[in-house]
């Protein structure tokens, strides 16, 4: 049987000399939007290793960055509270984006320990600085920084938290947004000044009552 005595493909009209070179192959896909022809495609963003969520459970909402200023100004407010609270959800999110033990609550805790301290914040500078190096980028020279804390605690504090921002930028794929204020950070930050405020009426009262005794 000859070519011409095949007959049809399925679809193909009768006569169709196309119709018995089978079907033909599809056309490739067009260029994706800026990208024209010859230029190098874009690599998308890299997963961390097996066994690390792409967005960690303990960050849950993307909304997980908090500015310098924004902390600055809380801690000194809070006198000092805000960075408790500050330690402890950070650590806690670390933690998870590391697959460790949730161990937050006890190393806040810790904070209050002369010495243990130092120790306690070189654990997270150091598991910053592992995560960082897990998405490619640079790591946080932990000793340096907790040395430099101990001295000039604001600067060091600061450049931390922004490389711990850029850590989630690169984390979630630029989608990374300023955190709201949750009631817990609104709690740490007016509480002490309310009780620092209603400590001072309380003396007012009470030398007022003594005196008019």
């Amino acid at each position: 049987m000859t070519e011409q005595d095949r007959p049809p493909g399925p679809g193909a009209a009768p006569g169709d000399p196309r119709s018995a070179a089978g079907p033909a192959s599809a056309p490739p896909p067009p260029p994706s939007a800026g990208q024209g022809v010859g230029a190098p495609a874009q690599v998308p963003w890299s997963a961390p290793p097996v066994g690390v969520p792409a967005v960690g459970p303990a960050a849950g909402e993307l909304a997980i960055k908090r500015s310098l200023v924004r902390c600055m100004l809380a801690t000194v407010l809070s006198f000092g509270v805000y960075s408790f609270w500050w330690f402890y959800q950070y650590r806690r999110r670390v933690s998870a984006e590391l697959g460790k033990a949730d161990d937050a609550g006890l190393h806040t805790a810790g904070l209050l320990v002369p010495f243990l301290n130092y120790y306690i914040i070189y654990l997270l500078w150091n598991d910053i600085s592992d995560a960082r190096v897990r998405v490619g980028l640079s790591d946080v020279p932990a000793v340096a920084y907790v040395i430099g804390s101990i001295f000039v605690a604001p600067i060091f504090y600061g450049i931390v938290n922004a490389e711990l921002n850029e850590y989630w930028d690169r984390r979630t794929g630029g989608r990374a947004i300023e955190a709201p204020w949750t009631a817990g950070e609104k709690l740490a930050t007016l509480l002490p000044p309310a009780a620092f405020v209603g400590f001072l009426l309380l003396l007012v009262v009470i030398a007022e009552l003594a005196a008019s005794s």
